[in-house]
């Protein structure tokens, strides 16, 4: 399964530009959404594709809809925690949130086939089925805390370097670096703008994340003779994300020909704040079938279409420093007014391909498996802005690849009506260069009673990641600098508890 993205999704991108910098990251965010489940199915690792008899089906392979021989309904409780461990410049942090909120929910309509009397009911098709549900494909909920003391560089680096060699008095009014300009931080000689601050300075991020990516589908799956299942469904996407950063430094004011007295031998703090909230839907298709060769074995086959999303971002962000003198009295704060930025834009996430196999042992359980393939590096952004799209397009092909995800499963029947479950399942690295691997272990209880069943799942996934709070362009001239930006070593795990409670009708 795939949380990143949670949540949590590498801010890696050495963009000329800040902004390709977030698409580039939030477009693969949006991109690794989790293949809805009760907890049946997470207890399997979420191999699902030729298991079939779940209302998961739905967002995995629609095929498995042919096998209900009763209607269903299934509610899907969470509880979720998230666990960021981090290393940044040789300091250690920790963070952690908690959230509870609804999973799955959803009903699937049996519909056998109107036969003449006397007919046989397994040959043909024996019944077409109709299912509706929706999901929690991805959950943002996560704080990522960092901070350490910097002997190379300045967020102040990053303001020069967007200035760029500006003439002065050029600046937008309202950019990021006017914000830098006006409150000291950076100043401009013949050379270019150069930042105002000494190294060795200390800094924190903070970083939380909300939302959830969400998925209703709509469906329906035909049963032939007990054997052949031919299934499709409509995808009807939505996505709802908010990112609020705040970041801290401090430390001393650089001595330079031209400084403002009251800041010689002085210090400094800034603030740099920014939300981002991203709004919008998408729609796909998925396309399956599952076949028994034998009654024990079943093998299945999906498609999941590209998600064609649209997309508005808001973003803001301001910039707020304090100055104290040599002797330790304080300056009148520098403020800003907070500068927002909207845009509108479009996203088509890759296509996906499912196989997977089950064995049903009898009475006694069964094993099931998947292997998933997804091309990353197929993922498309489309903005009015034509070099907005060029550059991050042309990120995405730089950093992304393909790569192989697989799923297993194990279910016994302990005793009457009560099941136990594990599972297993790792997703590889979207990323060209970065070995940046998930890997879930989950384990579950199942109990059948009457036309009630009840199960319950626990999951416990791990992942590595980095976050920079600021990237430079390789061409930046100041002295001082060296490399492209610090960057935050990110080990990410996620606790996750899931209540199905389910009826037949």
């Amino acid at each position: 399964m795939k949380l990143r993205s949670i949540f949590i999704v590498a801010g890696i991108v050495l963009a000329s530009n800040s902004l390709y910098a977030q698409y580039t990251s939030d477009v693969l965010r949006f991109s690794q959404p989790e293949l809805g489940a009760t907890a049946r199915f997470k207890g399997l690792g979420g191999a699902q594709t030729a298991l079939g008899g779940d209302i998961s089906s739905l967002s995995a392979n629609p095929a498995g809809l042919g096998f209900f021989t009763k209607s269903d309904f299934t509610f899907t409780p969470e509880y979720n925690n998230f666990k960021v461990g981090s290393e940044y410049l040789g300091t250690n942090s920790s963070d952690s949130k908690s959230k509870a909120g609804i999973n799955q929910v959803g009903v699937v309509f049996y519909s056998p086939i109107n036969k003449p009397k006397g007919s046989d009911l397994n040959k043909g098709w024996v019944s077409l089925n109709f299912g509706i549900g929706y999901n929690k494909t991805n959950n943002f909920n996560t704080s990522i805390t960092y901070a350490g003391k910097n002997a190379k560089s300045s967020m102040a680096d990053y303001f020069a370097n967007l200035a760029g060699n500006t003439v002065t008095g050029s600046l937008a009014s309202g950019s990021l670096e006017k914000m830098a300009y006006d409150n000291y931080l950076i100043e401009y000689d013949p050379a270019g703008y150069f930042p105002t601050t000494a190294l060795n300075n200390n800094q924190q991020n903070i970083i939380n994340r909300s939302g959830s990516q969400s998925e209703v589908n709509i469906g329906m799956a035909g049963n032939y003779e007990n054997k052949l299942y031919l299934g499709l469904s409509l995808g009807l996407t939505n996505i709802n994300y908010t990112s609020d950063l705040a970041y801290t430094e401090s430390g001393n004011n650089l001595t330079y020909v031209g400084q403002p007295v009251d800041f010689v031998n002085g210090t400094y703090t800034f603030n740099y704040n920014s939300i981002q909230q991203t709004k919008g839907n998408g729609v796909n298709a998925k396309l399956g079938l599952i076949y028994k060769p034998v009654s024990e074995l079943r093998l299945g086959l999906s498609f999941i279409t590209p998600t064609w999303y649209s997309l508005t971002d808001n973003y803001s962000e301001n910039l707020n420093t304090r100055y104290k003198r040599a002797n330790g009295s304080s300056i009148p704060e520098y403020t800003n007014p907070l500068s927002s930025y909207n845009s509108d834009y479009s996203l088509r996430t890759p296509y996906r391909v499912n196989g997977g196999i089950a064995y049903i042992l009898g009475n006694s359980g069964l094993i099931t498996a998947d292997v998933e393939y997804v091309d990353y590096s197929s993922i498309h952004f489309s903005s009015d802005f034509a070099t907005e799209e060029t550059n991050t397009n042309r990120d995405i092909a730089a950093l992304y690849k393909g790569n192989f995800n697989y799923r297993a499963g194990l279910e016994f029947k302990v005793v009457d009506n009560f099941m136990l479950r594990g599972g297993y399942s790792y997703s590889g690295t979207p990323y060209k260069n970065l070995d940046f691997t998930t890997q879930a272990y989950s384990g579950g209880l199942g109990y059948r009673f009457d036309n009630y069943y009840l199960d319950v799942t626990y999951r416990h996934t791990k992942w590595e990641s980095t976050n920079s709070p600021y990237t430079i362009s390789s061409d930046y001239p100041d002295f001082n600098f060296t490399g492209s930006g610090p960057t935050a070593n990110l080990k990410n795990s996620a606790d996750n508890v899931f209540l199905t409670l389910g009826v037949r009708f």
